[in-house]
């Protein structure tokens, strides 16, 4: 289709037409371009209607917007009411909150994990209405998220987002189409990652660089690898399990539901000693909901990255004790 065609004459207007599908561009004599859907809906009736403006809209996102009108007619629904319940649909955030407070905070332990992967990685589509995100958008994020952040994160993005619009679709929260449905997995490898000795002394240089005023996680990750704790279990830590003269420390509650005692190495213990925190209630307090720090993601990239081990995660440093 030629979007950039010449305007009509003066007091006129022309029809670009793709033949069998009722899509269409109508042009202006003042030069103003719109994509449009012509068709036969229920009752007989012939419909025009504009889906949007050239280049707001790009011709592939007008033409799959066609075909849903061209499928909603089929169904002997009139587009026009589809879409006029479309303006009342959800936006991509308000989706976000209804999925966490009735299903995944009811249900999940993890619930903040969903929370973070949702609202940090799907962060474009939060002002978005639910029918403006396509399967086309949930694939370029999945490919993107796969480069940046790695295969295993992309596809639990994926099975977050499709979780969620289903749950959705289910409560006829939102009619429509599930845009994560027929997203191919990306390949994980089972194994696991540990440290090289040489990548140790990479990230422990890196370390040093990117936590420079920032007690907390220049003792956070170090911690990490001395005791073997989960991310969440070492964020969350209090002082109370921490029994310094016994050189150990207690988890109340593991993922796997048993409480754990551990020993501490002389050097974890010489660095919670240093500790600006003692006395306190948290071992790494933050000014969050939680009271302590939360989601050591972002800075731990940072140190991943200056290292050049991007396929290094924060749980490999839990794999490189256990090795």
């Amino acid at each position: 289709m030629v979007v950039t065609a010449g305007p009509a004459p003066i007091g006129s207007e022309y029809y670009i037409r793709e033949s069998g599908s009722g899509f269409g561009l109508r042009v202006l004599d003042s030069g103003t371009r719109s994509f449009i859907w012509e068709g036969r809906v229920k009752g007989g009736r012939n419909r025009r209607l504009t889906i949007g403006s050239w280049p707001d809209w790009t011709v592939d996102k007008a033409r799959a917007e066609a075909a849903k009108m061209r499928a909603d007619a089929k169904d002997r629904k009139d587009p026009s009411d589809v879409r006029t319940r479309a303006r009342q649909v959800l936006k991509f955030s308000e989706l976000v909150d209804w999925y966490l407070e009735n299903y995944s905070k009811p249900h999940k332990k993890s619930w903040k994990q969903d929370e973070h992967r949702l609202r940090v990685h799907c962060k474009a589509w939060m002002a978005r209405k639910l029918t403006e995100i396509l399967n086309d958008d949930v694939l370029r994020l999945h490919i993107r998220l796969g480069e940046t952040r790695g295969h295993v994160e992309a596809n639990r993005l994926v099975q977050l987002l499709r979780a969620v619009f289903y749950a959705a679709i289910k409560a006829k929260v939102w009619v429509g189409e599930n845009p994560a449905a027929g997203i191919k997995a990306f390949e994980e490898h089972g194994r696991e990652r540990y440290l090289r000795p040489d990548e140790m002394v990479r990230v422990n240089d890196a370390l040093m660089v990117e936590t420079v005023g920032k007690w907390r996680w220049a003792a956070y990750f170090p911690l990490l690898l001395m005791t073997g704790l989960r991310r969440s279990e070492l964020a969350s830590l209090t002082w109370s399990a921490v029994d310094l003269e016994a050189r150990t420390l207690r988890i109340g509650v593991t993922k796997t539901g048993n409480p754990l005692l551990l020993p501490l190495a002389s050097q974890a213990v010489a660095i919670l000693e240093g500790l600006p925190s003692r006395g306190g209630k948290w071992v790494f307090p933050a000014k969050s909901k939680s009271g302590h720090v939360m989601q050591p993601t972002r800075i731990w990239h940072k140190i991943r990255d200056r290292a050049g081990c991007r396929d290094v995660t924060i749980h490999s440093l839990r794999h490189s004790l256990a090795s």
